[in-house]
C-alpha cells in the first residue's frame, strides 16, 4: 500500500529550508580563520627557505673566500731549495719577508722593488696584504703561452726576470739564474656598492720584464677584511734546520702598524725587511655580506659581530658574518 501520508505547510517549509544568515558567517568566518592560517604558515615558511638560502650563499662565498686566502699564505715565503757547491747551508732563490701588510690598505698598490716601497694609507679602512713567493709551473696555473710561465693571482703569466739571492752564490755564478718572483696583493675594493676581493701582481710587461697589473676582482660580497700577524723576537728568512726560540716562537700578535712600529732586532740591515721577516703566521678576517637583501627585515636590523667581535646592527637588509682563519706560514718552520 503505497505511504500517503502528507506533511503540513509549515512542516513542509522546515524540511526543505537551508542554512540560517548566522551558521553563514560563521562558516564564512571559520574559512577565513583557516585561509589565513595557511597563508601564515605559507609566508613564514617562504621567509625561512629565502632566508636560508642566502645564508648558505654567503657560507659558501665565505669558505671560497678564506680557501683563496689559505692557499696563498701557505705558499708565502717559498723557494726552490738549491744547494751550493761549497757545503753552504741549504738556500733558495728568494730569502726575503713573506708577508707584508698595511692596515686601510696600500698608497701605491702597484710599487715595485722592496717591501719597503709599499706604504700604507693613514686612517682605517679595511686592510691589504702583500704575499711574495717563488712561483713555478708546478705551484701555480701554468700560463697558455706557447712556452708556459708560472701565473699571478689572475691567471697572468710572469716572467723570471728577478736575480737569485742564493748566498753564497754558486760557481759558476750561471748556477743561480733569475727566477719568478709571485707578488700578489690582496685589498677589498667597491666597499660602499659591490664590496669584492680583488688581486694584482706581478706579471709580464713587454718582452722581458715583470710589473704590477691592475686589480682584478676575484670574489663578490666580501665587505672588510682585517689581518692580524702572529711575529717572533728575531727574524727567518728561510726554512731552518734546527729550532729556535728567537726566530721559531710566535710571542704576540700585532696589527701592520704595531708590526712596523717593532724596534730593529739588527739582524737585517733593512729595517722593512727586519720586521716582517719575523712574521711566522697570519690571521684572517673577512666579513662577508649576503648577496640580496632579505625581506622582512626586523625592525631593529640585522646583528652582527665584525671582525673586532663588536656588535653591529644595519637596517640594509643584507645579512653579514665574519669568517676568520689563522694559517701558519710553513716555509718560516724549520725542517728535520
Amino acid at each position: 500500500m503505497r505511504n500517503t501520508a502528507t506533511f503540513s505547510p509549515r512542516a513542509r517549509r522546515q524540511h526543505i529550508a537551508g542554512f540560517t544568515l548566522l551558521e553563514l558567517l560563521i562558516a564564512l568566518t571559520l574559512g577565513l580563520v583557516i585561509l589565513a592560517s595557511s597563508l601564515s604558515i605559507y609566508v613564514a615558511s617562504s621567509r625561512g627557505s629565502q632566508m636560508s638560502q642566502v645564508e648558505t650563499q654567503m657560507n659558501e662565498d665565505g669558505i671560497l673566500a678564506l680557501n683563496l686566502i689559505q692557499q696563498q699564505l701557505k705558499q708565502a715565503g717559498y723557494s726552490r731549495q738549491i744547494i751550493p757547491g761549497s757545503g753552504a747551508t741549504v738556500m733558495g732563490n728568494y730569502a726575503g719577508p713573506a708577508v707584508r701588510g698595511c692596515d686601510g690598505g696600500f698608497t701605491d698598490a702597484t710599487a715595485a722593488g722592496a717591501f719597503g716601497s709599499l706604504a700604507c694609507k693613514p686612517g682605517g679602512g679595511s686592510d691589504a696584504i702583500a704575499i711574495r713567493y717563488e712561483a713555478t709551473t708546478d705551484n701555480t696555473t701554468p700560463s697558455t703561452d706557447s712556452t708556459p710561465l708560472a701565473t699571478n693571482c689572475v691567471g697572468t703569466g710572469i716572467f723570471a726576470a728577478t736575480p737569485s739571492q742564493v748566498a753564497p752564490p754558486p760557481t759558476p755564478a750561471s748556477a743561480a739564474p733569475n727566477y719568478t718572483l709571485a707578488d700578489n696583493r690582496y685589498s677589498v675594493t667597491d666597499a660602499s656598492t659591490q664590496p669584492m676581493l680583488s688581486c694584482r701582481g706581478s706579471e709580464k710587461s713587454g718582452a722581458t720584464a715583470n710589473t704590477i697589473g691592475a686589480a682584478q676582482p676575484l670574489l663578490a660580497n666580501v665587505e672588510d677584511m682585517q689581518i692580524l700577524y702572529g711575529v717572533a723576537n728575531r727574524p727567518s728568512a728561510e726554512l731552518a734546520s734546527t729550532y729556535d726560540p728567537m726566530r721559531h716562537q710566535i710571542v704576540k700578535y700585532l696589527d701592520a702598524s704595531g708590526v712596523d712600529a717593532l724596534a730593529s732586532s739588527g739582524v737585517l740591515p733593512d729595517l722593512t725587511e727586519d720586521r716582517w721577516s719575523r712574521v711566522l703566521s697570519v690571521r684572517v678576517c673577512l666579513l662577508m655580506r649576503s648577496d640580496r637583501s632579505v625581506k622582512d627585515v626586523p625592525a631593529g636590523g640585522t646583528s652582527y659581530k665584525n671582525c673586532s667581535n663588536v656588535d653591529v646592527t644595519n637596517n640594509d637588509g643584507y645579512l653579514r658574518r665574519a669568517y676568520i682563519t689563522t694559517v701558519l706560514l710553513r716555509n718560516r718552520l724549520i725542517i728535520q
